[in-house]
């Protein structure tokens, strides 16, 4: 009925008497908004400092600007070139585009003017630990201090903060400067640092000065010894609800199934949206998640961001393989399809888990894409890198290579 049963297995153990063992858990309702593609298609990143009109010819309208850049040269610490960051940022809005930035709190830059007073509060606000790294900090902090980041071009030496604490709010207080005085439209985040109610005001903070922020959240694969075999989507759900994208895909496994692609790196299940990274991914089954590689940092989706164009995607409707009355399914369970239909034309994208070479059927539910077969053709358009131009009949057999795809084009005469 109304009910359902969730089982959590711990693993095997031996319980001592009087030992107790603690379950922590929270329940986070799922998903928590629904899924809104026009955004996504919208958003096109870039994710380097690179000139406006360079990036802007490349398709991108969303700019990504990491630390140890001209504009932002010091870790979590953009404060010491706000003119350069905002001439930047001027020029960007001119041109309808957006600029965001990486700004964290995971780790603080050498250069911070207050790294002395925050020093002085003991372990509060940065960690202690065995001292080292770069020879500033050896000189200057003794020991008792963990090394972080550190960039030789820039002799930018970062130390560890520690957990939640006060320093929390003057990042907060810095965000609220840089959206409101610098124009930045929103936050790049390697792995979050804070807590859920910080994140909660980081997006309050950057709503009430920009119109439509952007937050895109990254993560290097979290399942192994060192983290404690957390995988990344589990470790940051609770922040979720407060992000606009995510870039999960650093030392991931893109041969891993279906079911890893979408819950451990689509984001889709939770209402998002996302990219690929570690070598740019697999196109083909991207695309039946929506996602492609970031430009310029791992692939070069331009030539699929043309298709999308062509087609016009930001007014389709996504209906993934995983939806039971998906109007394009195929005979072979390791080919999947994912449509995107507008009136009168679908695009399907088809990729592969099979181990080798396989041809395989469409079945078309004709009166669900309100289309006839008689009327319609069926053609894969050329996209440079990713499939040459094929013709072929609604009901005859296509060649699917392994691990690879189509994207292909069903529309009326």
């Amino acid at each position: 009925g109304k009910q359902r049963l969730v089982t959590a297995y711990s693993g095997e153990r031996v319980l001592e008497k009087g030992e107790t063992l603690y379950f922590n858990f929270e329940f986070l309702i799922t998903p928590f908004r629904m899924l809104d593609t026009e955004k996504h298609w919208k958003n096109r990143y870039y994710h380097r400092f690179e000139p406006i009109d360079l990036i802007k010819d490349r398709g991108a309208n969303t700019i990504n600007v990491h630390h140890a850049t001209e504009i932002n040269p010091f870790i979590n610490y953009p404060f010491l070139t706000p003119e350069k960051m905002k001439r930047y940022i001027d020029e960007a809005h001119t041109k309808e585009m957006k600029v965001k930035i990486y700004y964290t709190v995971r780790e603080l830059t050498n250069r911070a003017a207050e790294l002395f007073a925050l020093r002085s509060l003991g372990d509060e606000i940065l960690s202690y630990g065995p001292g080292g790294g770069y020879s500033w900090l050896q000189e200057h902090l003794g020991d008792d201090y963990i090394a972080g980041w550190f960039v030789p071009d820039l002799r930018d030496a970062a130390v560890i903060n520690s957990g939640v604490s006060r320093w929390h709010n003057y990042y907060l207080e810095g965000l609220d400067w840089l959206a409101e005085n610098i124009g930045i439209d929103g936050l790049y985040i390697d792995d979050v640092a804070f807590d859920r109610t910080v994140m909660k005001r980081v997006r309050k903070i950057l709503e009430r000065n920009r119109p439509d922020p952007l937050i895109d959240l990254h993560s290097a694969n979290q399942f192994n010894p060192r983290d404690g075999y957390a995988n990344s989507s589990n470790l940051y759900l609770e922040h979720f609800p407060y992000i606009d994208r995510l870039w999960f895909g650093e030392y991931f496994d893109y041969n891993e199934s279906p079911d890893f692609w979408m819950v451990e790196v689509s984001g889709i299940p939770f209402g998002l949206m996302g990219e690929m990274l570690q070598d740019g991914g697999n196109p083909w089954r991207g695309m039946l998640y929506g996602m492609t590689s970031r430009l310029p940092w791992a692939g070069d989706p331009t030539s699929l961001w043309n298709l999308w164009d062509e087609f016009g995607i930001e007014r389709s409707r996504m209906i993934g393989y995983w939806v039971e009355q998906c109007p394009v399914k195929t005979d072979h369970t390791k080919i999947l399809a994912t449509v995107y239909q507008r009136e009168n034309q679908v695009l399907i994208s088809l990729a592969s888990w099979a181990d080798k070479d396989v041809d395989v059927q469409l079945d078309i539910n004709w009166e669900s894409l309100g289309m006839t077969e008689e009327e319609s053709v069926l053609m894969a358009p050329l996209i440079p890198d990713f499939q040459e131009s094929a013709s072929f009949a609604p009901d005859q057999k296509i060649p699917v290579p392994k691990g690879k795809g189509w994207l292909l084009s069903l529309k009326i005469q």
